[in-house]
């Protein structure tokens, strides 16, 4: 009988031994490893300048070691379509805007991801506007304006889009306003609202982080935002329905994402730290000078917003009759 009790006893400890050691403990997360963070756009961008953000206050609040790795390339794919078939162990993970990872699926064909059954979202971290831009010396100053000129030189009028959410402002823009127009599809924003300060095209849609700086340099000027108000950072320029197109009101926001198969403890810390880097007061000052608002939520709130984006995108592609390439 006592043997019976040791084994039992022996039993028992190894048993807690592997509840202790299996995948529900986590608490050498992270370890000496350092976990990277993909973002799909190139160095130097409004995407760039908010990921590095992240990046730096994930330390922050973790105490890890984390890295940003820039993998620009097919509108953000390569970097997804490398994340999803990452080891889902927490230590790769991907910053991505709601417009990629909503819009992928209608304007790509054989995409080798799906965004929402390849990911597992972590928790939303910033909303930003878009912003329509024409030339620094161009005479026009408003919207109606821009209007104007387009219909008067239809049908050689242009725009220049990178991005999917460039894409959507401007395809709204032109359907609610009956435009006769040919879009210019650019490799990088950076290069879109060049051509725009040359002249090259007519206009562009760009995140506001991005275009508040080229602004500041007297490249360009911004005639409105896309956001449903206007933005903390930059209170003087009027929204799109203030504007007098409402139709063009979309509200593009960044989050982070870790490959499906990662730890829902791991998830859950991540979104913890990442929340806390969110609420941060430095956080808040930096993305009002960025043209961005603060966003924090959680994982099941944002495979909500996913989703919401995914319909969204589904009704802009038809509307704008785009077939996937």
């Amino acid at each position: 009988m006592r043997g019976f009790y040791s084994r039992v006893a022996v039993a028992a400890l190894a048993g807690a031994l592997l509840i202790s050691t299996g995948p529900s403990a986590r608490a050498d997360y992270p370890n000496d490893r350092p976990i990277r963070v993909v973002l799909g756009f190139p160095a130097g961008g409004g995407a760039d300048i908010l990921a590095r953000w992240w990046v730096e206050k994930l330390k922050e609040v973790s105490g890890a070691t984390v890295i940003l790795e820039n993998k620009p390339g097919n509108s953000g794919n390569l970097a997804a379509d490398m994340v999803a078939k990452s080891k889902p162990d927490g230590y790769t993970l991907m910053f991505a805007a709601s417009a990629s990872m909503g819009a992928s699926r209608f304007l790509y064909k054989n995409l080798p991801y799906d965004s929402q059954k390849d990911f597992i979202p972590i928790t939303t971290l910033a909303q930003l506007p878009f912003s329509l831009t024409v030339a620094a010396k161009s005479p026009i100053n408003t919207v109606a304006e821009l209007t104007a000129y387009l219909r008067a030189k239809a049908p050689k009028a242009t725009y220049g889009w990178s991005v999917t959410s460039a894409l959507a402002s401007s395809v709204l823009y032109v359907n609610a306003e009956k435009l006769e127009i040919t879009p210019v599809n650019y490799k990088a924003t950076g290069a879109a609202v060049s051509d725009v300060g040359a002249g090259e095209v007519d206009f562009a849609f760009a995140d506001l982080p991005f275009t508040l700086g080229q602004q500041r340099a007297g490249r360009i000027k911004i005639l409105a935002v896309t956001s449903d108000k206007r933005s903390a950072g930059a209170p003087d320029i009027p929204t799109m329905a203030e504007a007098g197109v409402p139709a063009a009101t979309t509200a593009p926001w960044w989050g982070a994402y870790a490959p499906v198969g990662t730890p829902p403890e791991i998830v859950a810390q991540l979104e913890e730290w990442f929340n806390k880097a969110v609420l941060l007061p430095s956080t808040k000052e930096f993305l009002v000078t960025q043209g961005a608002d603060p966003l924090p939520g959680t994982s099941e709130q944002m495979k909500v917003k996913l989703q919401e984006a995914v319909d969204s995108w589904r009704q802009v592609t038809t509307l704008a009759k785009i077939q996937p390439q």
